[in-house]
């Protein structure tokens, strides 16, 4: 290959509201795809931005910067495919993914979740107080601010099944595996 040639890279970005899923059908599609041996790296990347104080809007500099220097050491290790787990709020915002993975071929999937599973789960997960209040209100607003900027390329409800479905759904829409291919999957 050519210097200036860049690898194609698949990348599924999973987006939707606080509670919707995301990490956990991350983390689903890193092991399905491990199944059926397709080299590929999962990044939550809300964990890329745990630093205070904040630099910028959601810290959202640091974390494309941490991709930045994540990738290349996810793709040295064989890594072809990434899946990234992260709000998405305005597909402009896209081309700063390009620029942290490059060659990244974007394909965008919002999850959606009924609102009462959603707070559930935040009840769940995350202890009494500031912050559990915060999570829950701003569940309750950013999906309709989703739900008005439709970033996505399709949507795929995350509600009361197995989160396996889910990631299998996920990635035959997303056309990384064929729908028949998909009852051996798993």
């Amino acid at each position: 290959m050519k210097a200036d040639q860049t690898v194609l890279v698949p990348t599924l970005l999973l987006t939707g509201t606080v509670g919707s899923g995301k990490s956990a059908v991350a983390a689903e599609i890193n092991d399905t795809l491990a199944e059926l041996k397709i080299p590929n790296a999962a990044i939550d990347l809300d964990a890329l931005v745990w630093q205070w104080p904040s630099t910028s809007k959601w810290n959202n500099d640091l974390m494309f910067e941490n991709l930045a220097s994540l990738w290349p050491n996810y793709q040295a290790h064989g890594a072809t495919h990434l899946i990234l787990a992260r709000v998405l709020e305005d597909r402009s915002e896209l081309d700063r993914y390009r620029s942290a993975v490059p060659g990244a071929e974007i394909t965008v999937c919002r999850l959606t979740t009924p609102q009462p599973l959603r707070l559930e789960r935040l009840r769940e997960r995350m202890p009494p107080g500031p912050s559990r209040d915060w999570h829950l209100a701003r569940s309750v607003e950013l999906e309709g601010v989703l739900a008005n900027s439709a970033c996505e390329d399709f949507q795929v409800e995350n509600g009361d099944r197995p989160v396996c479905e889910v990631a299998l759904e996920v990635l035959v829409r997303a056309g990384w595996l064929p729908a028949e291919d998909v009852a051996t999957a798993r």
